[in-house]
């Protein structure tokens, strides 16, 4: 079947399948804009963390003690983001630092209970809040929104260099040594 051709506003003429696609993008754009926006809101939250530290405490809780080269490449950025972000944690004693009883150069960093505690916490309330915000959607409406939010990131994930963001839940800190 043949995309119907459109005329854009500088005179190119691009598929139908294009100009879908271009609105997508700026819909993805304006998504991406809006959660940066809401970066205040999370120290508003019940235990005052910032987005970075839960992304942390929740992949701890996900894959258990790990390294933080494994936390750095669960989260595509560089181990100095995590180190100078794991230090904050551990001075709040959100997390605990120890060597790797099989590699002493190693650290394994593992979620301590006021982690878990502080992370329940402002899921809890992140999660009150987004119901609080989309009463007009049902239980099937919200599970087909996360379906499609997660194929988005499994396609976009690959051209960052890295396998699918999806979690396994398993300890995964001997294989990313």
């Amino acid at each position: 079947m043949f995309d119907m051709v459109k005329q854009s506003s500088v005179g190119v003429e691009r598929s139908a399948h294009a100009v879908a696609f271009e609105e997508f993008a700026s819909s993805l754009f304006r998504f991406t804009r809006t959660i940066r926006s809401t970066a205040n809101l999370w120290v508003q939250l019940p235990g005052a963390l910032k987005r970075s530290d839960v992304t942390i405490l929740r992949t701890l809780a996900e894959h258990g003690e790990s390294r933080p080269g494994f936390i750095a490449e669960s989260l595509g950025v560089g181990p100095s983001v995590i180190s100078r972000q794991l230090v904050a944690l551990d001075e709040q004693q959100l997390v605990v630092r120890r060597r790797d009883p099989e590699d002493g150069r190693a650290e394994l960093i593992a979620l301590t209970e006021a982690g878990r505690s502080r992370l329940t916490a402002m899921r809890t309330a992140y999660v009150a809040g987004m119901q609080e915000h989309f009463t007009d959607w049902d239980e099937a409406k919200v599970h087909a929104a996360a379906a499609l939010l997660d194929e988005i990131s499994d396609h976009i994930v690959p051209a960052l260099g890295r396998d699918t963001g999806r979690t396994t839940h398993v300890n995964n800190d001997k294989e990313h040594p």
